[in-house]
Order: structure tokens, then sequence, then C-alpha cells
């Protein structure tokens, strides 16, 4: 019987033949120490444990997640909106710690037990939602608000309960986890202003929220609508509301008082509102029509020069006029849609006109002129099919002509420093690509789709150059949509759709409404059928694919 070769420690660590020598040929030829290999285990070829955090929550430690250990909300947790929880004997804490005083709520994490914990579903979503407790709601609008809300010529609300007391209409879980994300999330993403007190959703809304379950209701079906995408099943609860606010403003359109026409007029603007960002409804059409037939009405206008007043009319306008990209119509206020109207002040007679109020400021984000320049422009696209003879091209063109020297007029105006806006600043550039995105939407409906046009070529680089300049979350990133969709419709090049798609996929993160997600999907559709036909309407397959999509 022959005896067995001896093999060194390495060659036995990395399974390999060994010549029995020492120093064995490979570790000789490698520059390895040669040692042989011991009879017992190897205990220095053991891996190194890696350590583990042992104060984390127990949500982290279901998921498997790493927690940054903040109490009494980790950072994962808050993000997520998941109750968070907490060994009940956590060493080296005190026992004033806030991470073991009992909750404001009824019922205290720490009484129930381990097995009920909602948090072991895996990442996509847990499967029930943490309510915002009294003192927490406190808290954060507090810290939000951190002086009085200013209620200067604005209708004096009879409120026996202040914003940051608990809303009386939050029946359930449900309702206090979709009102929390509403606070903490949506109202910041539709707010233009960097200023949270020039933030209407909240200082407006909020007061309102607390008399009127009616508004309370579609403030959780907008919140709904936003997070549905992540938490979808949330979307029922608040279809509920959505369903109850719809039956509840009909009443309120029948009185008269002042609330009651406020209420009226906010809630079927936020109803128009949430069907806008869902991106795959037509209904907004009747919301937006109800709302412009109120603020017409006799009682609507006993709220003039209120700042409920500013709100409800900076809102509407600002979605009458997006909206006329999709209707190519006048807008709502407008009195007629005939040609004499694009030559003529295009100022709203029918009500008084908006000053630059804390409202305008915090929805529009940049110049509202620029939205009356872009209403101007739809309107003259609903004439394009009118032209059938040489005498109305010669009215056409003549129009078109007219408007572009509005443009013009408004950017000198903007120039000499009427705006008193920083030219470095985020609202500048946001500005100036709304602006180029007007002048290159004008072109198409005078002179067509031609993508290698000197003007077309011009537009999409100052448009990506000013977008490209904006940081990320950015407060007038919201305004980026109707210029991204534009430029991108016009780029050839796959550097500037790579450009438009990054940005657009970030903003869906961002701001998190689902009619981003359906613009892009129409750009995606636009390129597809571009690189067999370069100059393809893309109006056409947005009309017929995409009819819902409003770039708000």
């Amino acid at each position: 019987m022959s005896t067995p070769s001896r093999v060194c420690a390495r060659c036995s660590r990395i399974k390999q033949r060994c010549d029995g020598k020492f120093p064995c040929e490979r570790c000789k030829r490698l520059g390895h120490v040669c040692k042989p290999a011991s009879s017992g285990r190897d205990t220095t070829t053991r891996r190194p444990r890696a350590s583990r955090s042992r104060g984390g929550c127990l949500s982290c430690k279901a998921r498997k997640k790493k927690c940054d250990e903040c109490r009494p909300t980790c950072s994962d947790c808050r993000r997520l909106n998941i109750r968070c929880q907490w060994r009940e004997s956590t060493p080296n804490v005190e026992l004033n710690s806030p991470a073991i005083v009992t909750s404001c709520s009824p019922t205290s994490d720490a009484t129930e037990p381990a097995d009920t914990d909602p948090t072991n579903d895996p990442d996509d979503g847990p499967s029930m939602l943490s309510p915002i407790s009294p003192c927490e709601a406190e808290e954060f609008i507090a810290t939000l608000f951190p002086h009085p809300f200013p209620r200067q010529n604005s209708v004096a609300l009879p409120l026996d309960l202040s914003p940051v007391s608990v809303n009386p209409h939050l029946r359930t879980e449900e309702d206090r986890s979709l009102f929390n994300h509403y606070i903490r999330v949506v109202s910041r993403a539709l707010c233009r202003s960097h200023d949270s007190d020039r933030n209407p959703f909240l200082v407006t809304l909020l007061p309102l929220a607390a008399v009127s379950d009616t508004v309370t209701s579609v403030i959780l079906s907008l919140s709904g609508c936003h997070w549905k995408r992540v938490h979808p099943a949330i979307w029922g609860s608040a279809l509920n509301r959505q369903g109850k606010a719809l039956t509840q403003v009909n009443q309120l359109l029948g009185c008269s008082d002042r609330q009651s026409i406020f209420e009226a007029c906010a809630t079927v603007l936020l109803l128009c509102l949430t069907e806008l960002i869902d991106g795959t409804s037509r209904v907004w059409k009747w919301h937006l029509k109800a709302a412009s037939v109120i603020l017409k009405s006799h009682p609507f206008q006993s709220l003039v020069s209120s700042d409920e007043w500013a709100f409800c009319v900076s809102l509407f306008r600002y979605l009458d006029s997006m909206s006329t990209i999709s209707r190519c119509k006048a807008p709502l206020l407008q009195n007629s849609d005939s040609m004499t109207e694009l030559t003529s002040s295009f100022r709203r007679s029918s009500l008084p006109e908006l000053d630059n109020s804390k409202s305008t400021d915090a929805i529009y984000g940049i110049s509202p002129a620029l939205f009356d320049l872009l209403g101007m422009v739809n309107l003259l696209a609903n004439h394009r099919s009118r032209r059938v003879d040489e005498l109305s091209e010669i009215g056409f063109r003549a129009a078109a002509a007219h408007i572009e020297n509005r443009i013009n007029e408004w950017r000198a105006d903007y120039d000499s420093g009427i705006s008193f806006v920083d030219p470095a600043s985020d609202t500048d550039r946001a500005t100036t690509a709304f602006e180029w995105a007007i002048r290159l939407r004008l072109h198409q409906i005078v002179e067509g789709y031609d993508l290698i046009h000197e003007l077309v070529e011009r537009s999409v680089v100052t448009i990506l150059d000013s977008v490209q300049q904006i940081p990320y979350a950015s407060r007038v990133e919201g305004c980026l949509l109707f210029p991204l969709v534009i430029a991108g419709s016009s780029s050839i090049s796959v550097e500037r759709r790579m450009i438009v798609k990054e940005r657009l996929m970030v903003m869906e993160n961002t701001l998190g409404f689902t009619h981003i997600h359906h613009a892009r999907q129409l750009l995606e559709t636009v390129w597809k059928g571009g690189d067999n036909a370069p100059n393809a309407n893309w109006a056409s397959v947005r009309y017929s694919r995409f009819p819902g999509v409003v770039f708000v």
C-alpha cells in the first residue's frame, strides 16, 4: 500500500494537487509561504463573521434591511410609512427616552403582540399602514409653520380646531395615513414655492379641511391617487372618499353662503387635479367646466380679493391653460374662441386680475403671463383646420405673428428686471425652458413638424440646457414636464432622447405623479414611430393613444 503524499496547507485550501515537497512547486512559483497542512480543522481560513447592528428596529430586522436606529421612527420606516417597533428592553436607554414613552394614539406599539407586526411583508409594500398620531401631527406641522397662519383678507371661517389639531373627519387608520401622506409629500410636490408659508395647499386647505368633511374627503382622494403606485391597496379607501366628495359637493352648490361656495369650488378643483395627475381619465374636463361656472357665479364674487379667491382662481387658470394643450380650445374663462381674441389683450375680463399673491407664486412657479401666452398658442392651434383658402391662411399667419410679438415683448419686459428674478436661479432657468417650449409649439402649429428646422434645433438645445442646470427635486421641477415633452418629441439624436427620458424617470420618483409616467410613454411611442417616419406628427399619436395626458 502506497503512503499518501503530503499536501501543503495552501494546496489543501484551494483543493489543488500538491507535489508533496516543501516548498511545493506552486507555492514556489507564486511566491507563497508553503506550510504543511494541519491534521485538525484549519481555523485560519475561516471567513470573518460580519458584524450586525443589534440595536435596529424590529421592522428593519424583519425585512433584513440596515437600520439607522433613529428613534422613535427610523428613516426607512418613515419613508415607507410603516409602524416602527423596538425591543421593549433596550440597554443604555433612560426611562424618559422617547423610544419607550407610550404613544399618543389609543393603541400603543408596545401593547401589540409581536406576531401581529405588519412589517413582516416584503419590500413591495406593507399590508397595513400606520396612522399619524395627534402629537406627531402637531409636532410636524409646528415645525413646518413656526408662526401663525397668515389670514389677511380671508374668509372668516369658524375654526374651532387649529390645523395642528387632529382632523375630526379622519375616522380610520387609512384616513390618517392618507392625510399624513398629503401633508408630508403631496402638498410639497404640488407647491412651486420654496417658502412653506406660501404653500396654499397647506395654508389654505388644512384649516378648511378641519371644518369640512367634503374637503377632507377630496384631500384623501388626491393623496390616494398619488400613493397608489406604491401602495395599490390604499386606492380603494381613497376612491370611496372621492365618491363621497362628489355626493357632498352637490349639496354645497345648493347653498349661497361664502364658506359653502368656497368649499364647493375648492373641492371641484381638487377633483379635477386628482383626475389630471392620474393621467388615465377624461373626467377632469367636466370638473374644470364645473369650476368655471362656479367662478363666474354671483355667490363666488363675494370672495373677490380674499386669499381663498386667489387660491381658486390661480389653480383654475393654471389647470385651464395647461389643459388647452389637450383640448386645443380657448381657455374656459375666455369669452370666445374667435381669431379676434388672438389679436386682443387676451385678458379674462369676467374676473378681476390676479396680483402677485402667494397662491399665484406657489401654484405657477414661473411667470403667469407665460400661461396666458400658452393659451393663445393653443387657441391658434384650434384654427389650423379652418385654413381653407388664401385669405384664411393670411389671417392665420397674421395671428401667429402677433403672438410671437407678444412673446418677444414679454421677454423684453422680463429681461428689464420687472420680474425681479435672479438670472442664475432655478426659477429663471425653468422660465427660459417654458418660454422656448411655447416658441417651439407655435412654430409646429404654423410651419409643421419638421425636426431639422433651424428654430427647432435652437429651441431643443435651449430647453435641454436650461433643464440640465436645474437640480433634481427642485421646487420648480414640476414646471419642466411641458418643456421636456415638447423638446423630447422634437429630438432626433439618441443622446437628447436619453436626457429627456432620464429626467422624466427622476421626476416620476421625486414628484410621484402618474401622469408623468404616461407622458414618458407618450414620448417613447413618438420615438418608436419617428424612426420610420422622421416627420411624423407626434400630436396625432398623442390624441389617438394618450387622449387624457395633460402636462400639469
